[in-house]
């Protein structure tokens, strides 16, 4: 749906923020909500493609355009299952998307996208006009932008912010405007102070996700964490239970687990921030985990944001903060429990994550390029 009431008001300036979906649209969601601290009266509207725009609507930002997310829950192009059952039931989200957004592009003065090169060619088929690009969903650690996609960022785009410094310096040497400004994923990242960790008791996190496989997830790492408190009885563990998640029913999948296992809702950086590690089933969570030092062990989960592909993706990225292990359980616990044992190793992880991840405050570095006070 899609409302086109949008209003030109002299001297007030109109932007567009146009964003894939979940990660995406919270990165989003923060730079508009910096857009407005730095001007006030600046009319901010958001069209998020494939979600309903949670993050931008708690926020305060007015959301035009949304749709609940296809089978695939955005992964469309990740397996062969997950692309026809979205080709079939979400052919018309380009064209509806793109011919909403004309209705009002003549009202709209800047226009930032939050996303993928796909969603960079839908905004100039909206718009007709040059946009801000943030790109999120790509770095040269895992896999470098092909040539078609850096010819269409050099002709739409304004100035490129990547994920990481070094997709940025191998844009530049393509003469495209890409600079790193830090990564607003890292943003927003405070204590929430609902989780007060046992004294005296290494803590294990828990990240089994924030969309519907969290459950099958769930009961996977229960498994895990069996035979984990039977060779390390002393452990503790907490489970970061998402916004999007039914917390009872989470609960309801690690059946006949002593206690030693808390469930906290919106208490995401308290529980990474008080743990020895991470055991990780979750996608942006885990670059989030890793921008704040703590090391991840992950395994092949359901759905796919957890196939083999995508977590060695993410090995790469993070540089090793995140360790994907193929052998489960076995070796899921034997690196385990070298990460327990060893203070050295556990740092010199952290410390990688936090280098790839970059520095926090982007939203704010992108927010002042964007209305032209940097």
């Amino acid at each position: 749906m899609v409302s086109d009431n949008l209003k030109k008001v002299e001297g007030e300036i109109n932007i567009a923020i146009l964003s894939n979906s979940y990660g995406e649209d919270r990165s989003g969601a923060i730079i508009g909500k910096e857009i407005k601290k730095l001007v006030p009266n600046a009319s901010i509207i958001v069209a998020p493609l494939i979600s309903f725009g949670e993050e931008y609507r708690k926020r305060g930002l007015k959301v035009i355009t949304y749709r609940p997310p296809p089978p695939s829950g955005g992964f469309l192009l990740k397996t062969v299952g997950g692309f026809l059952n979205d080709l079939f039931s979400c052919s018309d989200i380009p064209f509806s998307y793109v011919n909403r957004l004309r209705k009002i592009r003549h009202k709209i003065d800047k226009v930032v996208v939050v996303g993928d090169i796909l969603l960079l060619v839908l905004a100039w088929a909206a718009f007709r006009k040059r946009v801000w690009f943030l790109a999120p969903c790509k770095s040269d650690y895992i896999s470098p932008h092909l040539k078609i996609e850096r010819e269409i960022m050099r002709k739409i785009a304004l100035r490129v912010w990547t994920h990481d410094e070094l997709t940025a310096r191998n844009l530049q040497n393509f003469n495209i405007p890409a600079i790193f400004p830090g990564n607003p994923m890292m943003d927003e990242l405070e204590k929430e102070n609902r989780y007060v960790p046992p004294k005296n008791k290494p803590l294990i996190g828990i990240l089994p996700g924030s969309r519907k496989e969290a459950y099958k997830n769930m009961k996977k790492i229960g498994g895990l964490m069996k035979i984990l408190r039977t060779l390390h009885p002393y452990l503790h563990f907490a489970v970061a239970v998402a916004e999007t998640v039914d917390e009872n029913r989470l609960k309801d999948c690690i059946n006949n687990i002593d206690d030693g296992v808390h469930f906290v809702r919106n208490g995401f950086v308290d529980i990474v921030t008080c743990s020895r590690l991470l055991l990780s089933l979750s996608g942006t969570a885990s670059e989030q985990s890793a921008g704040l030092g703590i090391p991840i062990v992950s395994f092949i989960g359901a759905g796919p944001q957890t196939t083999s592909n995508r977590l060695k993706g993410q090995e790469k990225l993070l540089g090793g903060c995140l360790k994907f292990v193929s052998n489960f359980p076995e070796g899921v616990v034997d690196e385990v429990t070298t990460l327990l044992s060893d203070d050295s190793i556990r740092r010199e992880r952290g410390r990688a994550g936090k280098e790839r991840m970059g520095p926090k405050g982007g939203a704010r570095r992108i927010a002042e390029q964007v209305i032209g006070r940097a």
